[in-house]
């Protein structure tokens, strides 16, 4: 399979001053992933073509269709050229005993970049088999400043086209543990999440990082996941707050250079004396 092209350079215009000049700028490609299941199309996820198989796993099991990665006998990736010449990735995926909800249309799900619940027959479903989070890991402030303003440097894509989010994963004493780029902050997460997976990474004591805000579905992503505490660059939704108060997850943004915690202070040490 090809090595996919992640961003293509197009000649735009600009003004500035009155004047009106010619300039190149580089975009970030948007392709099309579907994953296939025991044979069966599943999702259509618009994506940034790398760590495909990350995205696949992180996927299925954030969706709740596997409760280990082990589940997963096989993911086969590979680039498909379509009748109308498209080419499209594949992620084919055999989970044995895994099948379609009752209700659910095989193969008519699209995923888009923007929204994770989008074409989700029934969003209540993300939230079947979760748990609330348990962790005694306790995390310092310097720490989760320094991993904040640390997230730009795992960030070439974003330097590059500026429309990319970034999602990652840090231990408590700050060290990058996996980290990933995506056009979709639930793509990036999703992307983080599996590559955790795959590489046997336990989450009890783990920081997750998102460029994006956080909303209902990505604390139930982190909920399913099992990280104690969630940093988001942005204010999050209502939704989000409430959820990670019940899933037992720390919340804290850091949306223009302020550390606001909402839920569950006392896993930072300045808080919990």
């Amino acid at each position: 399979m090809k090595k996919y092209d992640l961003y293509y350079s197009f000649r735009s215009f600009t003004q500035k001053n009155g004047d009106i000049s010619q300039i190149i700028t580089d975009l970030m490609v948007e392709t099309p992933l579907q994953i296939i299941i025991n044979g069966q199309n599943h999702t259509l996820i618009m994506f940034t073509p790398q760590m495909v198989e990350e995205l696949a796993t992180g996927f299925v099991f954030t969706e709740g269709l596997i409760n280990h990665v082990n589940q997963i006998e096989e993911c086969i990736i590979s680039l498909v050229h379509k009748d109308h010449g498209e080419e499209i990735m594949e992620a084919r995926m055999t989970i044995p005993g895994y099948t379609v909800p009752a209700g659910v249309s095989v193969g008519k799900r699209i995923s888009y970049s923007s929204c994770g619940i989008c074409g989700t027959e029934n969003y209540h479903n993300l939230k079947k088999g979760l748990g609330r989070v348990k962790s005694r890991q306790h995390f310092s402030m310097d720490i989760l400043l320094a991993v904040s303003r640390n997230l730009e440097s795992f960030q070439p894509l974003y330097s590059r086209t500026g429309g990319t989010h970034a999602a990652a994963l840090f231990d408590p004493t700050g060290n990058i543990i996996v980290h990933s780029e995506d056009m979709g902050r639930h793509n990036a997460l999703d992307k983080a999440i599996g590559s955790a997976l795959l590489k046997g990474i336990t989450p009890h004591d783990k920081i997750a990082v998102t460029s994006g805000r956080a909303s209902l579905e990505m604390i139930l992503k982190v909920a399913r996941a099992g990280y104690p505490l969630f940093i988001a660059m942005s204010r999050p939704t209502s939704r989000a707050v409430e959820a990670a108060r019940f899933y037992n997850i720390t919340l804290v943004d850091m949306a223009k250079k302020t550390n606001r915690i909402y839920t569950h202070a006392r896993r930072i040490k300045e808080f919990s004396a």
